[in-house]
């Protein structure tokens, strides 16, 4: 099974290359670099090298950038990771504008995680720098008279009575020094922190320390400009055992912008024990129309029944309350929509039948046809039943129209 950070690796990639794959498409593939990725779909390093090699030696070569990707690629299942960063670098160095370039900061960051390099994870996790502070002032013409800079106040006198003022407040340590950066074969010229890249190296770092990695996770979470990264974000920290991630899915799902609050719902629904239904309903209470449809599906896939009944009883919206009944069923929730039903009105009826259908729940199809006095709703019953065909279904249909 791959750990967290490959699966984040992989979601990153592919969602990253289907927006881009208009621009991939772009250019047209030689002869040599078709067959070398026919070699490397053999998982035929040695000899994708050796084609892939040849192709970037060509000056006739068009994809250059997409050569070296895959050459680096290459070098990497081939064992040679200093082949493969050096490769890198030479991509970012002479096509910096390219879509290759992502994918290769990707695989850098696989190398450095297979090789333990977390200095160098760490340097790629670093949020982008603070804006330049705002340029000084402008001098005074000349002639003018600067102000005098306000005087440092006196110290205070000594009391008479020989006693000992108390001693000013001490000023806080100066903050400790970055730690020095990784070699110049690790570092990306002209690099600019990447969200989707942050997200690869946090889902590594947060298995080893998760204090620092958590809330550098939850920054990104909570980006609004940047749903896909931020997204992912929550996948990292929903991968993670810790109290204070699942507390920041939890703020997200309630807080975040809206495309990851729906994310971070289904996220949290994969949370274990009783204390996710609690959390979903919480946010069900505070979540707009797309918040609570993904709630009213994350409890069905995890059989809630009991806070699906509470919605469904106190849901005002008609497409809130038959997405709920419909949940219900596919949560064994048979006997409470037969409760249900007697209280309801058409529609909803209509939606319970609709949802014991989809549950199979023949006696319970059964007892509603024998009680309906709605003579549209009894066919619409018995058209159920017909449809499901068990035979317990077809022996009442027959007791049915032996009645007639």
């Amino acid at each position: 099974m791959r750990n967290t950070w490959a699966r984040v690796a992989g979601l990153a990639l592919a969602a990253w290359m289907a927006g881009s794959a208009a621009g991939f498409g772009a250019a047209t593939e030689s002869q040599r670099l078709a067959r070398a990725k026919d070699l490397i779909a053999e998982e035929q390093w040695t000899r994708a090298v050796r084609e892939l090699r040849a192709a970037a030696a060509d000056p006739k070569e068009t994809g250059k950038d997409e050569v070296l990707y895959w050459l680096a690629h290459s070098l990497n299942q081939a064992g040679d990771a200093p082949g493969a960063l050096g490769t890198i670098r030479l991509l970012e160095r002479q096509h910096p504008s390219s879509l290759w370039v992502k994918p290769a900061g990707a695989l850098r960051l696989e190398i450095a995680m297979r090789l333990g390099r977390r200095d160098v994870l760490w340097f790629m996790a670093r949020p982008p720098a603070p804006p330049a502070p705002p340029a000084p002032l402008a001098a005074p013409p000349p002639g003018t008279v600067a102000p005098e800079p306000p005087r440092a106040p006196a110290p205070p006198a000594a009391p008479a009575n020989g006693t000992v003022p108390p001693a000013p407040p001490v000023t806080a340590a100066p903050p400790a020094p970055a730690p020095p950066p990784p070699p110049t074969v690790w570092i990306p010229e002209r690099y600019h922190p990447d969200p989707d890249l942050r997200v690869q190296a946090l889902g590594h770092l947060i298995r080893f320390d998760a204090e620092k990695a958590i809330p550098m996770l939850r920054e990104l979470a909570l980006e609004a400009d940047n749903p896909a990264s931020a997204s992912r974000a929550v996948f990292v920290l929903a991968q993670s055992q810790r109290p204070e991630a699942r507390a920041t899915v939890v703020h997200v799902a309630r807080t975040g912008p809206p495309t990851v609050r729906v994310a971070a719902v289904r996220e949290l629904a994969r949370f274990g024990g009783p204390e996710a239904s609690k959390d979903l309903m919480q946010v069900y209470s505070v979540g707009d129309v797309n918040v609570k449809r993904q709630v009213v599906l994350s409890l069905g896939e995890r059989w809630e029944r009991v806070p699906l009944l509470t919605i469904v009883r106190s849901e005002s919206n008609p497409e809130l309350k038959s997405r709920a009944i419909m949940m219900l069923g596919r949560a064994g929730g048979t006997s409470e929509l037969r409760q249900l039903y007697v209280r309801a009105e058409a529609g909803p009826r209509r939606s319970i039948v609709l949802s014991l259908f989809n549950a199979r729940a023949e006696n319970e199809l059964i007892q509603l046809a024998e009680r309906e006095t709605n003579r549209a709703l009894r066919q619409e019953i018995l058209g159920h039943l017909r449809l499901l065909g068990t035979p317990t279904a077809m022996e009442y249909l027959r007791k049915v129209e032996g009645r007639r």
